[in-house]
């Protein structure tokens, strides 16, 4: 089982207690957005890879692997990018970029989330992909054409299709269920050289009334029945009461990740647990001044609860799968 979790170019370089921790319990790490499209060619053909070889060059300094991510995501085209997408309709856009970035850490990368966020059921498809500006210009089939590139660009690493919204038994969760399922029925059909899902996990305690481990279950063993490998690729958990103890917000997060990763870890499809971020002082998820407590370490990098959970369960997967 990999552990790892995603990180920050900047925050590595100037921060000394982020950098140790993550060198110390992180066996796998994944750019939040460095290898975004965006943010590696912000003006046409002028390529920056500062922050990505900063973060390269931290894995292999640490002994450790990388995901790359995410590679054509909906959120992250450059304006340019988008405007050229929508005027020329041209796949030479995206070949010229995947073949920009991908050679350069196929020595690093452990494996590539190809298309992020695909699924929008509400977007009204009948098949529930997301109306993106990749779609608009290239189709459903820009899935299959993005991995088969990245395929030859790096035969070597594992591509994955990464996506977020499976995790609690309501209406609009069961849609994006089924909406996956069916993408990766069809892209296997098709050939598609893909190795897995990534499922990002990120929890909402909003919403813990709805977990279901069964509904999780099944989902978890209709992805693996595929033949599938599965990443728990950006877990995290949004508090739904900052106004309690800390005690308290602890616990209650540390609970809700333990049900989940008592469920996921059973099914022997999934082969990582990533976390989308290690402190509690650099979480997405933080408003002004108030501080989530959702991740691993707190503000100032001690151990809490959940942190025990994780390390725990993932102990006892490693004895499962020595016995």
């Amino acid at each position: 089982m990999l552990f790892g979790s995603a990180v920050w170019a900047a925050r590595l370089a100037d921060d000394p207690d982020y950098r140790v921790a993550i060198a110390r319990q992180c066996g796998v790490v994944t750019p939040e957005a460095e290898l975004n499209w965006s943010s590696l060619e912000p003006e046409r053909g002028r390529f920056d890879f500062t922050g990505a070889d900063s973060i390269a060059a931290f894995a292999k300094a640490t002994s450790k692997t990388m995901y790359g991510h995410s590679l054509l995501w909906h959120l992250s085209i450059p304006e340019w990018g988008a405007k050229a997408l929508a005027g020329e309709r041209d796949w030479a856009l995206v070949r010229r970029f995947l073949s920009s970035v991908v050679p350069r850490y196929r020595d690093i990368a452990h494996g590539w989330d190809v298309v992020n966020e695909p699924i929008e059921p509400g977007d009204g498809r009948a098949d529930g992909l997301r109306r993106s500006p990749y779609l608009d210009a290239f189709g459903p089939g820009y899935i299959e054409r993005a991995l088969a590139e990245t395929h030859v660009l790096d035969p070597a690493a594992k591509l994955y299709v990464n996506d977020y919204g499976f995790d609690y038994a309501i209406a609009a969760e069961d849609q994006r269920r089924k909406s996956m399922l069916a993408l990766l029925e069809r892209l296997l059909k098709a050939g598609a050289p893909i190795a897995g899902l990534g499922v990002q996990a990120h929890l909402d305690l909003t919403k813990q009334a709805h977990f279901s481990p069964i509904v999780l279950r099944d989902f978890l063993n209709d992805v693996g029945s595929l033949g599938l490998e599965i990443r728990i690729s950006e877990m995290d958990v949004k508090e739904a009461d900052t106004a309690q103890s800390f005690e308290q917000r602890d616990r209650a997060v540390a609970e809700a990740v333990r049900a989940y990763l008592e469920v996921a870890l059973a099914n022997r499809a999934v082969g990582s647990v990533t976390c989308w971020g290690l402190s509690d002082r650099y979480s997405w998820l933080n408003t002004g001044e108030i501080l989530n407590r959702g991740l691993p370490l707190d503000r100032d990098f001690y151990i809490k609860p959940v942190f025990n959970v994780i390390r725990l369960m993932l102990g006892q997967r490693a004895g499962l799968a020595d016995a």
